[in-house]
């Protein structure tokens, strides 16, 4: 009989994380995995990654719903392109090369990239540009578990339901190939099924509840809050990757 060892206490404070992440990211558009995945990981290692994916998941399909009407399709398209692409590029690399050093080498990317949009550079939204960009995140979430940073910052300065939405369906794709590669490496079965039913509610709430502030979001509250969420993503990269150095 499949049993998932999850006491009250941690039932209880899994929804309350979940519920937290979820209302980052569908406020601001992409952020669940950095509130979740670190805390998730510290209450009980077994709700990371496919459960915690596929929570994101339903959060990313229930944003796409919402903000359905302000999808960037030609957009996507190309991005999702690059997202394949740079998904299979990570996943030969990581058999290439040692993943020593690469969480905290993309964590100073992000960094640079927050610092040069603090500074006020601004990439366009191109189709180079949004094609650039989804291999970067391919290769950053197959390689280092964060997929989000480079396409918010280039979708930075876009409405907010444009970058809600887009992002949502990015990340759809995103997380949906994640869980097949987990499925077929026999990593994601009914225990992490059962664990995301956990989340689920979390989920669900969190996103009713960013319906009450995510219009607060826009404009430079937006931007600012993707410099932030993203610039947190990179100090969490380096973090641990200078923590991993002194702990040897």
């Amino acid at each position: 009989m499949l049993t998932l060892d999850i006491g009250l206490y941690e039932l209880v404070t899994a929804i309350f994380i979940s519920t937290a992440g979820a209302l980052v990211q569908a406020s601001v558009g992409f952020g669940f995995a950095l509130v979740t995945v670190p805390l998730l990981t510290l209450l009980n290692p077994v709700f990371a990654p496919g459960p915690t994916l596929l929570a994101n998941l339903l959060l990313a399909i229930l944003m796409s719903i919402r903000e359905r009407t302000a999808i960037e399709q030609g957009q996507l398209s190309v991005a999702a392109w690059g997202l394949a692409v740079g998904t299979v590029i990570g996943a030969l690399a990581l058999t290439l090369m040692p993943r020593e050093h690469l969480g905290g080498l993309f964590g100073v990317i992000i960094l640079a990239s927050v610092g040069l949009s603090i500074i006020g550079h601004h990439v366009a939204i191109i189709p180079r540009n949004l094609l650039v960009v989804g291999i970067t995140s391919g290769v950053m979430g197959t390689m280092a578990g964060i997929h989000g940073p480079p396409i918010a910052l280039l979708y930075q300065r876009a409405p907010g339901k444009t970058v809600r939405a887009t992002l949502a369906v990015f990340f759809a794709f995103a997380y949906a190939i994640s869980i097949c590669a987990l499925f077929i490496t026999h990593l994601f079965g009914m225990r992490e099924l059962l664990l995301c039913a956990i989340l689920a509610p979390g989920v669900i709430i969190g996103y009713l509840l960013s319906w009450k502030i995510q219009e607060r979001f826009d404009g430079q509250y937006l931007w600012r809050a993707i410099l932030v969420v993203a610039g947190l993503s990179g100090l969490a990269l380096v973090g641990k990757e200078l923590f991993a150095l002194f702990s040897i």
